[in-house]
């Protein structure tokens, strides 16, 4: 045979061509080999967590909306049974005999008319203990001292000053 004629060198052939196998392999993932399937998944999951995380923030902001509408609407009841109280105390301060009539004062919080409040100066210093502190309570008054202490403290807190 002739020497100058060069021999295929099979080992290295089967060698390259399984680099060329590896590589080959290493395509599959390109988005133009695979039809950008590996790059639409990677992006279907961003905007499912974005979309997650959409819904948390529209909850959390309707929790906190409800909240803050829930403390809005309590301090308006407090304003409002203060006022109604404030008025009620001024027309108090001129009782000064038993059988006048008292304006009816307001729960602290819920605004609600007192029930069972006192019509008269006389009702007034004839209630029971229990009755006084309900009411000094409903007031947000303190409950404190002594019978006598507390029913003069609830006269005070209804506005009579005699």
């Amino acid at each position: 045979m002739d020497q100058g004629i060069q021999q295929p060198d099979f080992s290295l052939m089967a060698n390259n061509l399984s680099q060329v196998a590896v590589h080959l392999g290493r395509c599959a993932h390109l988005p133009a080999i695979d039809g950008g399937v590996y790059l639409a998944q990677t992006l279907q999951t961003v905007l499912e967590r974005i979309s997650a995380l959409e819904r948390t923030m529209v909850r959390r902001f309707d929790e906190s909306d409800r909240r803050m509408n829930s403390r809005f609407d309590e301090v308006d009841r407090r304003v409002t049974a203060a006022n109604k109280n404030s008025t009620a105390r001024m027309r108090n301060s001129v009782v000064t005999r038993r059988s006048d009539d008292l304006s009816p004062l307001y729960n602290a919080i819920s605004g609600a008319r007192i029930t069972r409040f006192p019509r008269k100066l006389r009702d007034l210093e004839n209630l029971n203990e229990d009755r006084v502190n309900a009411i000094l309570e409903e007031l947000e008054e303190p409950v404190e001292g002594n019978a006598d202490e507390r029913k003069r403290w609830l006269k005070y807190a209804v506005g009579v000053t005699t």
